[in-house]
C-alpha cells in the first residue's frame, strides 16, 4: 500500500505542459504545498495524559508527508514504535502534526476517516488544508467523534452476570489467581467486569486489569521473596 501510494505521489508531483510547435522548452507546473509544524509542547502533554476510560485505549495520529503535503490518519497502541516504523518505510520527510488519545482508538480512527471522507486520496491518506489542521488542534470535534474518544457507559454494563457468564468468569479469574485476589463474590460481578477480563486475555491489555483493581474487584497479591 505504501509503495503504491508513493508511486502515485511521485507521478503526480509534476506535469509537463504541451510545448508549442517548434518550441524546445518544456514547462513544469508545480503544486503549492502547505507544510505544518508539530507542536512538541502539546504533543508531550497529550502523551503524558491518561487514556480516557474505554476497552480499546490507543492513539489516533495525523502524520503529514512533506512531498505532496498529504496526511495519514492512522491508529496505534504504541505511538513511538509507529513513528520509528515510518522513519524506516517512508523515504521522504514527514511530521507528526497532531495526536489524540482515545478510549476506543479503533472507532475514533473510523470516525475521522468518515469525517474527512470527501478528502480521501487513497487508503488512510487524506488531503487536509489549513482549516482542517486548525480544527484538529482546537480539539472541538463532532459529537460522533467525541463519543468514540470517551465512550459513554452502557446501562447493560452494570448488570450482574448470568449463571453461564459466572462460570466463564471463574475460568478467567482462575488464570489470575497466582497474582491477583478476587475481592467480591462472583454473583456481584457485572458485564463490564467480565468484558474487562475478556479484553485482558484477548489483547493482553494491562489497562483492563488496572481498571478492575481500581474498581476494587481485584487486588494484586504481595509477592513473597524467598
Amino acid at each position: 500500500m505504501i509503495k503504491k501510494f508513493i508511486s502515485n505521489l511521485l507521478s503526480s508531483k509534476t506535469t509537463e505542459d504541451s510545448a508549442a510547435p517548434g518550441s524546445p522548452e518544456v514547462l513544469i507546473r508545480t503544486q503549492k504545498v502547505l507544510l505544518f509544524e508539530t507542536n512538541p509542547t502539546r504533543l508531550e502533554e497529550i502523551m503524558n495524559s491518561p487514556f480516557p476510560e474505554g476497552e480499546h485505549p490507543g492513539y489516533v495520529y495525523f502524520v503529514q508527508e512533506y512531498l505532496n503535503g498529504s496526511f495519514k490518519i492512522g491508529k496505534t497502541k504504541h505511538i513511538n514504535k509507529r513513528m520509528n516504523l515510518f522513519n524506516v518505510k517512508l523515504p521522504f520527510e514527514h511530521q507528526l502534526v497532531h495526536l489524540i488519545k482515545s478510549g476506543n482508538h479503533h472507532q475514533t480512527e473510523i470516525a475521522f476517516h468518515k469525517h474527512f471522507a470527501q478528502q480521501r486520496l487513497e487508503g488512510e491518506w487524506f488531503a487536509l488544508d489549513a482549516e482542517d489542521v486548525k480544527w484538529l488542534r482546537s480539539e472541538r470535534y463532532t459529537e460522533e467523534i467525541n463519543s468514540t474518544i470517551k465512550p459513554a457507559a452502557n446501562d447493560d454494563d452494570e448488570k450482574q452476570l448470568t449463571p453461564k457468564q459466572i462460570e466463564f468468569a471463574k475460568t478467567l479469574i482462575k488464570k489470575l489467581e497466582d497474582n491477583y485476589t478476587l475481592n467480591v463474590d462472583y454473583s456481584h460481578l457485572t458485564n463490564k467486569d467480565l468484558s474487562r477480563l475478556s479484553v485482558y486475555f484477548r489483547f493482553k491489555n494491562e489497562k483492563a486489569l488496572q481498571n478492575l483493581v481500581k474498581k476494587g474487584v481485584l487486588s494484586p497479591k504481595q509477592k513473597v521473596h524467598k
